[in-house]
């Protein structure tokens, strides 16, 4: 009697199982078979046994309530952080899905001259076989929008709408597909060089989809380090439906992968699954070499159209039935993969003698009918007409991945039903599924009906039939007319089915309504999502602004130059400062932009300048700036004409001349960085030939021994398009031991538009030893364009350390303002000396910020006073007094 334990087990544990390998269960079968044909005490405990095994797993909300019990061993759905470490199993994504990825590399960097490590990017490796691409992003909890058509030049992707900020880009991604045969230059370029972690030209990844993401420094879009959560398209899966050679038309190919197409079909996703994921001729995931007759065109072809049939939607228009996404990492077990995708779609998969079938939404026609006098009444025979509290449900809650909260789980409608409630004694009894496989609230809300409808079908019978009920398989429909019970063609769901040694079949049926299945758009509930996405304070509006024309007076209260008085609201708080822009109404064209006013009592400002010419209509607008990083608005545009005052001070016009030499001045030391602080290779790589038509010439001429280097680089180049024509000519010169550095670099550029001419002659030499530098600079350049005809000789000469160092130059100019030409030279330096050469007492001399003449001839003095060097006399031409002191 010992051996009766171990066949109940041996029952429960082959009966319970849907998809099984065929020759152990036709042992199991066979042994099973013999103990019904003893008769007598062992078959009334194998019967006991079956009875036991067919309770598990027979509804819907059954195996859908095994899975989740199952989830709680296995994670299960939409990875939502980043994955760090060698160690973690790789994944791919079938459907429509998002993953986090795995991180591969990460690293910070800068560009020359600019702020070191303002950048940072991300590299995650998001399928361990090619994808197709991206279908979107999240960054934090903001959905991205990527801007496909808006490449960055030097290749590190695209721009993140959402990222934008005043025009200027915080964020990009560029998506490599697996195909990859080399690792990334564009990486490499960046990282190869890094002294702890150098990414190399090994890192090729071969087979691997990934993402690499940039981010730019920003404190008010980036708390810390940026988290993203790739949308990823549908893979491309082989559908047999598309196969002219397996019951399909088309010439998709099982042995072609490149003949695939993308898709989220749930059977289509499962028969792949099942016959096994390759990446070439390497198994990846899934069954192996599975033939395709075990998986019959027929029926899987009918599985898949029942998927891709179109149902209402109650916002209108209709969508395909069933869908599906999952992220599908190598240490998952595959048949629990296959279940939750079958789970999306209401499917039930059988296996029978080594060939599986599957069975979508609701089950067809009748294949065998049969009346009370079929069933064979020698055998034993099994009725449930209703199941214990326990496993009878009147309610359905479920959870999913919502796309629109980021994927996280969800709670879809739950279904409840007053009239099941009272029924079963005024109780809900609600059951809970998930649905990791199916982010579609629709759908979610389908599955939930038709579970909880199909649930109700609490009717089970298990009998014997002759045997020519042998053809009968798992998910076929059979029509029973039985006046014993009621029945007059009534449908019954075959859930398993037995063949015994005398051919008689063991049939356990479930009852079951086609209707269960149906769908309406009235059918749908609504559905709330949440606000995602960082909450920001309302951007605060520049009230109290006001604008009206005022004057810059002399110290005698006379009207010097016309000025513009602007206002806002006082005591407002978390204000800094006031931006203000002024434009000249007709043309537009900002002339004034500063935030450094202070905000302060009494909340009124006067602006001028240069660009303030007298009666003129400008237009004026003002900004908050907080000191902390919170969103203010622009007030509006508000018009004021300045009034008509001539400038006659000789100090003020002295006083733009100095602000404009010294900003000229300044701009000459930027050309100085620019031409002497760039690499080699920044400077022969600013030349692109895409959209034109041109010529690149180079000759190198190097010699290096040991940490000595001397080269000369001559590079010339020619480019032509509709639009414009240039020509440059670069030489380079460099010699260098160690950290001791001497270069010349000459640069000459013609270019030539519709409406502009350039041409520029540029020659820059520079010594560096241990940190000590000498550099200098020579510029001609000429223009002419619609805004006037210039020409500039300059001449910049810079020396000394990093901390501390002397600045001298001088220019000379011809140059446009106002539509009028005008000419000046420029000098900066502690020292001005005018001598013809001979005299030994210089005339002219101009040092530490002193004008010192020591011999003048002068005809006609204009001048507002004169004070003696001591003190003695003071003669103000202005008030017309003359005082003398003792």
């Amino acid at each position: 009697m010992r051996i009766l334990p171990f066949l109940f087990w041996l029952a429960v544990l082959f009966l319970s199982a849907e998809i099984a390998f065929a020759d152990p269960i036709s042992a199991a079968i066979g042994a099973i078979a013999g103990l019904f044909q003893a008769g007598g005490f062992a078959a009334a405990f194998v019967k006991f046994a079956v009875g036991l095994a067919v309770q598990y797993g027979v509804s819907l909300i059954e195996k859908a309530r095994a899975k989740k019990r199952q989830s709680q061993i296995e994670p299960r759905g939409v990875t939502l952080q980043v994955r760090v470490g060698d160690d973690q199993p790789a994944q791919f994504i079938v459907g429509t899905y998002a993953t986090a990825g795995i991180r591969k590399y990460i690293g910070a960097w800068g560009q020359a001259g600019k702020t070191p490590n303002a950048y940072l990017t991300d590299v995650i490796e998001l399928s361990c076989i090619p994808h197709p691409g991206l279908a979107g992003i999240w960054i934090d909890d903001t959905k991205g929008t990527i801007l496909w058509d808006e490449p960055h030049a030097d290749g590190r992707g695209y721009p993140i709408e959402e990222f934008r900020v005043d025009g200027g880009d915080f964020a990009w991604v560029r998506f490599v597909d697996g195909t990859q045969t080399v690792a990334d230059p564009w990486l490499i370029g960046k990282f190869g060089g890094h002294a702890e972690r150098p990414f190399k030209s090994t890192m090729i990844g071969r087979g691997v989809a990934y993402a690499v993401v940039t981010f730019r420094y920003n404190v008010e879009k980036f708390a810390g380090l940026p988290s993203c959560l790739f949308e990823m398209l549908p893979m491309p899966l082989y559908d047999l439906r598309k196969d002219s050679t397996n019951g399909g038309s088309g010439a998709q190919r099982w042995n072609d992968p490149s003949t695939w197409e993308p898709t989220d079909n749930n059977a289509i996703v499962d028969y792949n699954l099942i016959r096994g994921v390759y990446y070439g001729s390497e198994w990846v995931y899934g069954g192996q070499n599975l033939a395709a007759f075990r998986l019959p065109a027929s029926n899987w072809i009918a599985a898949a159209n029942e998927c891709d049939r179109l149902v209402d939607k109650a916002s209108g228009g209709q969508e395909k039935q069933f869908r599906c996404g999952y992220e599908i990492r190598l240490d998952m077990e595959p048949l629990s993969v296959i279940d939750d995708i079958r789970q999306g779609c209401n499917g039930r998969i059988a296996e029978v003698g080594g060939v599986f079938k599957m069975l979508v939404g609701a089950p067809g026609a009748a294949v065998y009918s049969f009346t009370d006098d079929d069933i064979l009444v020698t055998k034993e025979q099994s009725f449930e007409p209703f199941p214990s509290l326990s496993e009878t449900h009147n309610g359905i809650e479920a959870t999913y991945p919502e796309p629109k909260e980021k994927w996280a789980s969800k709670d879809a409608p739950a279904r409840y039903s007053s009239t099941l409630e009272a029924a079963d004694g005024n109780r809900r009894l609600v059951s809970s599924v998930e649905f990791p496989a199916v982010p579609f609230g629709r759908q979610v809300q389908a599955l939930m009906k038709a579970m909880i409808e199909e649930e109700r079908r609490f009717r089970m019978h298990l009998f014997h039939l002759p045997p020519d009920a042998f053809p009968l398989e798992p998910n076929d429909v059979v029509s029973w007319t039985s006046p014993r019970n009621g029945y007059e063609s009534k449908k019954f769901l075959v859930i398993r089915i037995f063949g015994l040694l005398t051919f008689n079949q063991l049939v356990f049926l479930k009852e079951m309504d086609p209707t269960d299945y149906d769908w309406q758009g009235s059918d749908e509930l609504p559905t709330e999502v949440g606000w995602l996405g960082p909450i920001e304070p309302p951007a605060q509006p520049m009230t109290g602004w006001s604008v009206e024309p005022d004057a810059i007076k002399d110290a005698a209260g006379g009207d010097r130059r016309p000025a513009i008085r602007v206002g806002c609201a006082a005591d407002l708080d978390d204000v800094r400062s006031v931006r203000v822009q002024a434009r000249v109404k007709a043309t537009a064209a900002v002339v004034f932009d500063s935030d450094a006013t202070r905000y302060e009592s009494p909340y009124q400002w006067v602006i001028s300048g240069a660009w303030c010419l007298p009666a003129t209509t400008f237009e004026v607008r003002g900004k908050l700036i907080p000191n902390s990083t919170r969103v203010t608005e622009w007030s509006a545009w508000l018009e004021v004409t300045t009034y008509d005052i001539a400038i006659t001070d000789v100090l003020v016009g002295l006083a733009e001349v100095r602000d404009d030499v010294r900003n000229r001045l300044a701009e000459l030391q930027g050309e100085m960085d620019n031409v002497l602080r760039r690499s080699i290779e920044e400077i022969l790589d600013t030349f692109s030939l895409e959209g034109a038509v041109g010529q690149v010439q180079r000759q190198e001429l190097r010699a290096e021994l040991g940490n000595a280097l001397a080269q000369i680089i001559e590079e010339r180049r020619v480019r032509a398009s509709e639009t414009e024509a240039l020509a440059q000519s670069i030489t380079i010169l460099s010699a260098g031991i160690a950290n001791n550095l001497a270069r010349v670099i000459a640069e000459e550029t013609a270019r030539a538009t519709a409406d502009t001419a350039l041409a520029s002659s540029i020659t820059g030499v520079s010594a560096d030893v241990n940190g000590r530098f000498a550099e200098g600079l020579v510029k001609f350049e000429a223009v002419s364009a619609p805004t006037g005809v210039d020409a500039r000789f300059s001449v910049m000469l810079r020396a000394g350390t990093s901390d501390s160092f002397k600045v001298s130059g001088f220019f000379v100019e011809i140059y446009t303002e106002s539509g009028t030409q005008k000419s000046r030279m420029a000098i900066e330096a502690d020292q001005f000396v005018v001598t013809d050469g001979n005299e030994r007492h210089y005339p002219l001399v101009f040092s530490g910020g002193v004008l010192k003449l020591a011999i003048a001839d002068i005809g006609t003095v204009n001048s507002g006073r004169l004070l003696a060097l001591n003190g003695k006399m003071d003669i103000n031409l202005n008030n017309g007094t003359i005082e003398i002191y003792s």
